[in-house]
């Protein structure tokens, strides 16, 4: 394999490159005498091992892992106790491990994204593809005796559709996904939500910040400034009105911040029905805000279509790396678990040549516990690679 290409797993095994990015991190976190034996580099480790082996669910699940000569060999780390491991994060900084993501996304280039993707329709021009930005949130289960108490972590991500890889991401403890969403306002992005993040002043933050959205609302009532006419193309995406309007908040709404920018309204009705939710009655239209004034009403409803490609990237990191669940729910090691998730997801990616499927995460997990050698672990993703050339051409 001396002809592999330089991002091959023979010349960039995972495993290393995960050990090189977070060796960076060694000075994080020292103590003034410099005898600190357990270092940040080795708790990240750690905790990719953890997304790697089903096996291991818990703190005490990666204390045990510390002691076994197999994982100290692969991973550089020494045993450490539970105390340690659980006491360790209040030095660590979460926020050192951003650049580590920033920078694996912007090496990434134009290959596919690990998660899943949605078929982008011909209908949405490029140039607006590659600004949508899906926005969601997901809760967070922790053990069940945390949980006991009150946690609410949930994990707030973006997510671009037209490249299928994650972006900014906020874990918190009973944040507001709206608030959450405020904090990484981008220029120059058309963000995609849901109903749950309808809030006026969300919505001038977006527009001040040089960006668009198309955000699913409430029916509440408004003064119609201009009515379109829907054409064919908007009929058969099942569009009913579109309007520029004047919104009114909402009853409880009192001290509602009013919108400072024209907003446009489009409905659609609704598709039949699938699953009945007892939680939400079922609804005759979908009624969609959006800022985007000039692109035709059946491309915003295609637009915001791909809002879901965010909750199957949730559920492929749930599936994929068990990130469902959280070892810690303390702030700083709530999130660390989250950025190494991204982490891993993007080191996969990077030695797979871009789409991560099931067979590369149990063959990594084999190899990790031992099971796959170095060569059978490359003979898979050089397998991978050629199915993925074979697709695209």
């Amino acid at each position: 394999m001396s002809d592999a290409p330089p991002d091959s797993v023979q010349a960039l095994r995972l495993v290393g490159t995960a050990h090189r990015l977070f060796e960076r991190l060694r000075g994080a976190g020292m103590d003034k005498s410099g005898n600190r034996e357990f270092l940040y580099p080795h708790y990240a480790a750690l905790i990719l091992l953890g997304f790697f082996n089903p096996a291991v669910q818990t703190l005490r699940g990666l204390q045990q892992a510390s002691t076994l000569r197999s994982v100290q060999r692969r991973l550089g780390v020494g045993r450490v106790s539970l105390g340690s491991l659980s006491e360790s994060v209040r030095v660590f900084d979460p926020a050192l491990l951003v650049p580590l993501v920033e920078e694996l996304l912007a090496g990434h280039g134009d290959r596919p994204g690990p998660g899943p993707r949605r078929t982008i329709p011909d209908t949405i021009p490029d140039a607006l593809a590659r600004r949508l930005v899906a926005a969601d949130g997901t809760a967070l289960r922790a053990l069940p005796r945390i949980a006991a108490q009150g946690s609410q972590w949930k994990r707030h991500l973006h997510f671009r559709p037209l490249a299928g890889l994650p972006g900014s991401a906020v874990v918190a403890d009973g944040l507001d996904e709206r608030d959450a969403l405020s904090r990484t306002v981008e220029a120059g992005c058309v963000y995609l939500a849901d109903r749950g993040y309808e809030r006026y002043a969300l919505l001038n933050r977006i527009a001040a910040a040089g960006s668009d959205y198309v955000f699913r609302a409430r029916d509440r009532p408004c003064a119609v400034q201009a009515s379109r006419p829907v054409d064919e193309a908007g009929r058969a995406a099942r569009v009913v009105s579109d309007d520029l309007v004047a919104l009114s908040p909402g009853p409880s709404a009192t001290r509602a911040e009013p919108l400072t920018h024209p907003v446009r309204r489009i409905v659609l009705a609704a598709r039949a029905a699938g699953r009945v939710r007892s939680d939400r009655p079922a609804a005759d239209t979908v009624v969609l805000l959006t800022s985007l004034l000039d692109v035709p009403a059946d491309v915003v409803a295609a637009v915001y279509e791909l809002r879901w490609s965010i909750e199957l990237f949730f559920r492929f990191l749930k599936q994929m790396l068990g990130s469902h669940r959280l070892f810690s729910t303390r702030d700083a090691a709530a999130e660390i678990q989250i950025y190494c998730a991204l982490i891993a997801c993007l080191l996969l990616a990077r030695v797979t040549g871009g789409r991560v499927t099931k067979d590369h995460w149990r063959m990594v997990m084999f190899y990790l516990q031992g099971w796959a050698d170095d060569d059978e672990l490359d003979a898979a993703i050089a397998k991978a690679r050629q199915q993925l050339l074979s697709r695209t051409g």
